[in-house]
């Protein structure tokens, strides 16, 4: 029996949940832009999950998981990191063609999907000058292929793209396969434009490292960092 959410999943983020709604088993999910507030998010949905006891996978091609952080914030919610992070589970992919061994052959080595699955920088990856366009897209096809029937299974997928350049090529294509989609762009002062497939949008200023919100507190109701 797959290793699901029993539920929808969110992150805390008041401006990220309003925009984006709970994210769902099942679909597929794109994030783009590199920022402090993506990491945020994954890091959120990654701990979540996991303390809600589902398996997370994450297939990391821009060096952006950081376990660290993710210890931090359950720690800053009084939880001991060790046992929910053992539910996370963390595969660093450096080149496009480890990236195609991760989701082609590791993700079915799994066996059952993991119930969130996350994919970081794919359309970095595949703008490396060494690999060939045609061969690129034809890996991006294969993926989606992979990718598809992992969230048919049950996982709720997310994928974090960088786009941009060459990448931004990729990213397009990767959109048409996603449920739903948010941009990150920083703006001044600190602040970051969160716009989601529909254009809705909201300017959030990221979190200190040490600050909660009040929905790490479920039972002190809720406040929004959105402005």
């Amino acid at each position: 029996m797959i290793d699901a959410p029993d539920r929808e999943l969110t992150t805390g983020l008041t401006a990220f949940d309003e925009l984006m709604g709970p994210l769902l088993p099942g679909s597929i999910y794109l994030l783009a832009g590199r920022t402090p507030l993506t990491s945020e998010v994954i890091d959120r949905l990654l701990v979540r999950a996991a303390m809600a006891g589902t398996t997370a996978y994450y297939i990391d091609g821009g060096h952006g998981a950081d376990p660290f952080a993710m210890a931090r914030v359950l720690r800053l919610q009084r939880t001991d990191p060790r046992r929910p992070l053992e539910k996370v589970m963390v595969a660093r992919a450096f080149t496009a063609y480890q990236m195609d061994s991760m989701i082609l052959q590791g993700l079915p080595a799994l066996g059952e999907p993991p119930g969130l699955l996350v994919v970081s920088s794919m359309d970095s990856l595949l703008s490396d000058p060494e690999v060939d366009r045609e061969e690129a897209m034809g890996m991006l096809a294969n993926w989606f292929k992979a990718l598809e029937s992992t969230a048919a299974r049950g996982s709720c997928v997310i994928l974090v793209a960088h786009g941009g350049g060459k990448e931004g090529e990729f990213l397009t294509r990767m959109s048409e396969h996603c449920s739903s989609w948010a941009s990150f762009k920083e703006r001044g002062g600190g602040r970051t434009r969160l716009v989601v497939k529909g254009g809705l949008w909201k300017e959030v200023v990221p979190l200190h490292p040490l600050q909660m919100l009040m929905e790490d507190f479920p039972a002190l109701g809720a406040a929004s960092e959105a402005v």
